[in-house]
């Protein structure tokens, strides 16, 4: 499981939340660690922006809205409960999995140039 803030944000095998994480806090995450394999040492690592909600007033709505990059209007103002992805997975997300792919893919390909 990964959690921010509090809340599980992603349910995974490990596998699935190291090499194919869902969820955007997951992502990033997951572009943070350092990789010592030979040939990605070059690879540079990706920064979350902002800082963690305060968990004493937590904010409405999706409480990684504030740092997350494909945050929508809605984000800050929905709760969105666990949605299902595939066999026991889950994820806390407005977007739909197809949407995040998309966004990752799209993403990916702008970073590539």
């Amino acid at each position: 499981m990964v959690m921010y803030a509090g809340q599980i944000v992603e349910k995974a095998s490990a596998k699935e939340a190291v090499f194919d994480p869902l969820h955007p806090y997951s992502k990033g995450l997951m572009g943070s660690i350092i990789v010592p394999e030979q040939g990605l040492r070059d690879v540079k690592l990706a920064a979350i922006p902002g800082v963690p909600p305060n968990l004493k007033n937590p904010p409405s709505g999706c409480r990684f809205a504030e740092r997350c990059s494909y945050c929508l209007p809605e984000c800050r103002v929905m709760s969105v409960g666990l949605r299902e992805a595939g066999h026991e997975r889950t994820f806390r997300c407005l977007y739909s999995e197809e949407e995040l792919r998309k966004a990752y893919l799209k993403e990916a390909n702008q970073n590539a140039r």
